[in-house]
């Protein structure tokens, strides 16, 4: 049974206001903060209890728990799990390591977050690679859009799981299948699905998959994932400068291994075998391991299909309650097409949907104002520790700001 007042005693945040900005960034658990804490005070402590092999070795371990929770959300192997500082660079990873050639495309549609354009305008620029651009309609774009744009030069398909900016899910189902059919790269972000909606990799062929945990994950401590399919990992090569850690561990270990007397700079080790050798960063992410153990812990120990209804029944009742106000709603109806967002329109006028929105951080509530090729305007965001009683607060905040008359919403009260 999903309890979700036994999850909000779990999430601090969700007391303190009502928060419906999980897109943006997420609450974490009360689990995930005091893991951070813990790591904080071993490092502050530093090793003269115990030792320092012990203490090297303590600070590492919330890395390996990470790397199996995410494997464990995925349905992945840990083989196929790398750490990245967020998104962007998820994504940056992935199409530096895609061999591109002079004259390829890349598609990708134009309700993308930003940085998926910019990360594949960095291809186009420095790989002669061209950037081809597949149009929404009214908000719904579908694989039939991409497919359309594809040629036998079509190297790599970049697509959102989910979009940023009105919720639609994408069918990567459908994807997957037509970037095997036409043979080329499928990179996805799932940044705006992964913690709220399952996504099952092992029935997808999803070359690269990139996701910052500081939203929908609840781990907001910089730090990212990003999966590479083990199918493609000896056909590709880390196109960015990667840390030391992304070598192939030495059979005496790193300590003794950097304390040898004949080191020299130019180290001899091999990359990593797996998925650790696309890791660019070059310390170890301890801390945010740490938050990022938990935080996943927290979402694979709750039951996905009843995650799922939460959140899809909480954005039933919230778009019909808005088109019952004559509301413009962008998000899609139909469940398959739904995720955690609901984005709205209540004035065709910019200026005072973000008035809207102040009105209603003055009150406490917090949803945001995001917009993209036409669409948005006041996006919510339903996670797994939102209630009825937030839904039913936003709305009749709503009411009380919006100020019904006979003839429907006053559109003057600004």
């Amino acid at each position: 049974m999903f309890d979700v007042n036994a999850i909000r005693a779990d999430f601090p945040g969700t007391t303190q206001q009502v928060y419906l900005n999980a897109a943006g960034i997420g609450l974490p658990p009360k689990s995930a903060t005091q893991a951070v804490q813990c790591a904080a005070t071993l490092l502050g402590q530093g090793p003269a209890e115990i030792g320092y092999p012990a203490y090297y070795q303590a600070l590492g371990k919330p890395s390996v728990q990470a790397r199996q929770e995410a494997a464990r959300l995925l349905t992945a192997q840990p083989t196929e799990i790398a750490f990245t500082d967020d998104t962007t660079m998820g994504l940056n990873t992935a199409l530096a390591a895609i061999p591109f050639a002079p004259g390829d495309n890349i598609v990708l549609c134009d309700l993308e977050y930003p940085q998926v354009a910019i990360s594949a305008a960095h291809s186009q620029k420095h790989q002669a690679v061209e950037v081809r651009v597949a149009r929404h309609r009214d908000g719904l774009i579908g694989v039939d859009d991409y497919a359309r744009l594809m040629d036998q030069h079509t190297r790599a398909i970049v697509v959102s799981s989910v979009q940023w900016i009105n919720g639609l899910r994408m069918d990567l189902a459908a994807f997957s299948h037509l970037a095997e059919e036409r043979g080329c790269f499928l990179v996805v972000d799932a940044i705006q699905q992964l913690g709220a909606l399952p996504l099952d990799v092992s029935n997808l062929r999803v070359d690269f998959l990139a996701a910052g945990a500081q939203k929908w994950l609840n781990a907001p401590f910089n730090i990212g994932l990003l999966y590479i399919r083990s199918g493609i990992q000896e056909q590709v090569e880390p196109g960015l400068a990667h840390g030391l850690f992304a070598l192939a561990e030495p059979p005496e270990g790193w300590l003794r291994y950097l304390g040898d007397p004949g080191l020299t700079p130019f180290m001899s080790l091999p990359l990593a075998s797996d998925a650790r050798r696309f890791e660019v960063h070059g310390m170890p992410k301890n801390l945010g391991t740490a938050g990022l153990a938990e935080s996943l812990a927290y979402v694979n120990q709750l039951d996905s299909a009843a995650v799922t209804e939460h959140i899809l029944s909480l954005g039933d009742f919230l778009i019909e309650e808005l088109r019952r106000r004559d509301i413009k709603v962008w998000t899609q109806e139909a469940h398959a097409l739904r995720s955690g967002i609901v984005t709205c329109e209540p004035f065709a006028d910019a200026d005072r949907v973000h008035q809207l929105n102040q009105a209603l951080e003055a009150r406490n509530i917090y949803p945001t104002v995001r917009y993209c090729s036409g669409v948005g305007g006041l996006r919510v965001s339903i996670h797994y520790y939102t209630s009825r009683d937030d839904i039913d607060a936003l709305l009749t905040a709503l009411d009380e700001i919006l100020k019904t008359d006979d003839v429907g919403y006053s559109r003057h009260i600004f």
